[in-house]
């Protein structure tokens, strides 16, 4: 199991003293959308992610979705939280609006979710904002509290939906830890726990994605960690599913205790007694029989969800200036639940014009845009569809207010173009989505256009609004096929390759869609740059270029699954801006603390893989690392510190050497022999680390004339010999690197007219 780097410890301090949980919450600040038990977003739990080796069935398996439980947090969702299966977990987690669209801004989501993955503790606001509207069970507390005060730890199992992270935060904020943090089993690793060291600091283990059985002696070692704890103070709450659990249950029988779900109607008052309705508003919504039958029986993740989807609507409502009715808004919530799909096949069945129909499409993409804007990009959507519309002459066709009254939009005073029902814009991508598969790629190319071309926060809500829906479609469908073709389409617009990059991080972190979306990127790595004469399938050079800058931002979250990728990406490519895309995320993470050794220790293991493709893509990671230099243009994998060659960079120049047919081999090579033609003190260990790397190890001395014939070819490259050609600083150089690399040969004689020129 890895562990984060502890923290400072603190200061000793008594047994943090039992009590209830802080007060002084602010008011004013709106409520963190986050589902009930959806794994936290924003910089939190120091989280030890799953991390694969180099083959992909090492990563952590997809997650179950999580909400709120007996005690449960019922904060605002996002506007997209639960899909048609009920699913409430990536689209829940929001952190910052963007103006006219209510989308997520996918970057900082993304940042905010790779720190809490890296290990960074809970922030006050954060666990506030979380524990905002909690709904706590005394009797459920008590009973946390009880055990964890016998044992230092306890177990929270229970099937997903009902609570467990949320409770275990809420347990340990009232035991006033200095810090919260999380860590995660690796999978295929024992749990050891021996390695958290902080102090005061209450730990939750989230074991809730394990779809394996946990290892023989899970129990126990939970129990043999209570000594551990005392002495630093520290509480551990595992949270895991019921079924995993079972097999290790019998190890530690007083540790667990199994979370019963709250009832969802009481959820559902909880969630929104922190909103903004009258009680008058709250008593009607939650005593209608309509509303009251689906949440008599949901899980409390399901009932933030129809309490959001009630808040939207009587949000919106307050926005018309014709308000509908109650029962009219009851019918909204209730369509929203069911993402619509009725309701748009009666609209299609009814309008069967493409015309009509393309303008509906644009307008829900386009949600919040004016009207001229949405009239124009409908236009051009319908040519993207093969659909070209007959240019209208004069006042012949419907206008503006015509299309979008027969769309049940909204056309506002301020000339914009809004759908006041809640979840509808989407349901109607969703829809065409569905309904059109086959125009899939032309819309998701149209939308790059539109984002590229409006302007401001639009252009920018427009790039995170279908950023979130793809992910969405992605989780519901497990099909990466709408991904990555607005992944694609983006990649090749300037405007857009920003928004490309953090679409690809959203869906590799994404608790669901994250293992299918990394496994699908190592293949996306693994192929050609252009379509090959089988067929196969091929990655385009712009789709690369993003995933490589993906790879840079997913790496101190998934270290082993970036490096892989970034290698493979490295070694499937005759692209140069591809290969200096992967060139630059492997400086990113080279240059982040703590990140050096993970590198390193990864390169390691791959260059004495069985398999050819691990060892190739080693190769070509190091070579990008060896070509790249500091300061006055020295490598950064030289050392000058030690007697001789640094172990680690002999050992990957040795392997690059194998490689006959790399084209990499010269650009590292050059760099090389750059930095010691500039800096003289700096020859003698050059020299010597390419000396030594045409001996097949340290230990075993046999000279490889393989390598001596790829490192000729490399230095000739880089001073090319020629017949009557002057001598130089740099065929000097050379001469000196030739000459000391064929004596070194035990079997070669030593010749006088091998001694480098001196005129």
């Amino acid at each position: 199991m890895t562990l984060n780097e502890p923290t400072a410890p603190s200061q000793p301090r008594g047994l943090p003293v039992l009590a209830p949980p802080p007060s002084g919450t602010d008011a004013t600040k709106p409520p963190a959308a986050l589902p009930a038990e959806a794994a936290p977003t924003t910089p939190a739990q120091a989280t030890v992610p799953a991390q694969d080796g180099a083959p992909p069935a090492a990563e952590e398996p997809a997650a179950p979705a999580e909400a709120t439980t007996t005690a449960d947090h019922v904060s605002e969702p996002d506007r997209h939280a639960e899909d048609r299966t009920g699913n409430t977990d990536f689209a829940m987690r929001v952190d910052q609006t963007v103006p006219n669209n209510h989308g997520t801004v996918i970057g900082v989501q993304n940042n905010h979710e790779i720190q809490r993955l890296r290990g960074t503790p809970l922030t006050d606001d954060w666990v506030r904002g979380r524990l905002r509207s909690f709904a706590s069970n005394d009797d459920t507390t008590k009973t946390l509290e009880a055990i964890l005060e016998a044992h230092r730890v306890v177990v929270i199992h229970a099937s997903p939906g009902t609570g467990r992270y949320t409770t275990a935060l809420h347990i340990l904020t009232t035991l006033r830890m200095r810090a919260i943090r999380q860590v995660r089993r690796v999978p295929d690793e024992k749990i050891e726990l021996e390695g958290l060291l902080d102090e005061d600091t209450g730990w939750i283990l989230d074991l809730r994605h394990e779809t394996q059985p946990l290892p023989t002696a899970t129990g126990l070692h939970l129990r043999e960690i209570a000594d551990h704890l005392r002495e630093t103070r520290s509480f551990i709450i595992a949270v895991v599913h019921t079924d995993t659990w079972t097999s290790v249950a019998d190890e530690a029988p007083d540790l667990d205790h199994q979370l019963k779900p709250a009832d969802g109607l009481r959820v559902a008052r909880s969630h929104l007694a922190d909103q903004p309705l009258k009680p008058s508003e709250l008593d009607q919504w939650l005593s209608d029989s309509k509303i009251t039958r689906h949440l008599q029986h949901a899980t409390p993740a399901m009932a933030v969800s129809w309490a959001h989807k009630i808040t939207s609507a009587v949000t919106l409502n307050h926005s018309m200036t014709e308000p509908k009715i109650f029962d009219e808004l009851v019918d909204f919530v209730i369509q929203s639940a069911r993402n619509w799909r009725s309701e748009l096949l009666k609209w299609h069945k009814e309008q069967t014009d493409s015309g009509h129909r393309t303008y509906l499409l644009a307008a829900a993409v386009l949600d919040g845009a004016t009207a001229q804007a949405v009239y124009d990009s409908h236009l051009k959507l319908g040519t993207a569809l093969d659909d070209t519309p007959v240019p209208t002459k004069g006042q012949r066709g419907p206008g503006v207010i015509e299309l979008t009254d027969a769309i049940n939009a909204d056309l506002g005073t301020d000339d914009r173009i809004r759908f006041l029902r809640p979840g509808y814009a989407e349901a109607v991508v969703d829809y065409f989505w569905v309904d059109r598969a086959h125009h899939v790629e032309a819309f998701t190319h149209w939308t790059a256009e539109q984002a590229a071309l409006l302007s401001g926060d639009l252009g920018i809500g427009l790039a995170d609004r279908v950023s979130q829906w793809v992910i969405r479609y992605t989780l519901t469908k497990q099909s990466l096929t709408v991904l990555r073709a607005t992944a694609t389409h983006w990649a090749a617009s300037k405007n857009l390759s920003g928004p490309a990059v953090d679409l690809l991080v959203a869906a590799a972190i994404d608790p669901q869609a994250g293992k299918l979306a990394r496994d699908k990127y190592l293949q996306w790595a693994g192929a050609p740059d252009q379509p090959t004469p089988d067929e196969r399938v091929h990655t385009p050079v712009a789709l690369k270029r993003v995933l490589a800058a993906a790879m840079a931002q997913l790496g101190p979250a998934y270290p082993k699954v970036a490096l892989r990728r970034l290698a493979d990406l490295a070694a499937h490519t005759g692209d140069a801006t591809v290969t200096q895309a992967v060139g630059e995320a492997l400086m990113a993470l080279w240059d982040q603390e703590g990140f050096t050794e993970r590198i390193r220790d990864t390169l390691t293991t791959w260059f004495t893989a069985a398999q050819h493709h691990h060892t190739a893509a080693a190769r070509r990671a190091f070579l990008h690392l060896a070509e790249r230099t500091g300061p006055y243009g020295i490598p950064i994998l030289l050392t000058t510190h030690t007697s001789g060659p640094d172990p680690w960079t002999l050992t990957g120049w040795r392997r690059s050497l194998d490689d006959t047919q790399s084209s990499q081999i010269q650009g590292a090579v050059d760099a090389w022999l750059d930095a010691a033609l500039a800096h003289r003190e700096l020859r003698t260990t050059i020299v010597t680390t390419f000396t030594e790397a045409v001996f097949r190890s340290d230990t075993d001395r046999t000279y490889l004339a393989q390598r001596y014939i790829v490192l000729n070819h490399a230095a000739n490259g880089w001073e090319p010999a020629h017949a009557g050609q002057q001598p130089t600083e740099r065929t000097r150089l050379r001469d000196e690197v030739l000459i000391a690399i064929r004596e070194a040969d035990p079997t070669a004689p030593t010749r006088a007219r091998d001694a480098p020129t001196t005129s």
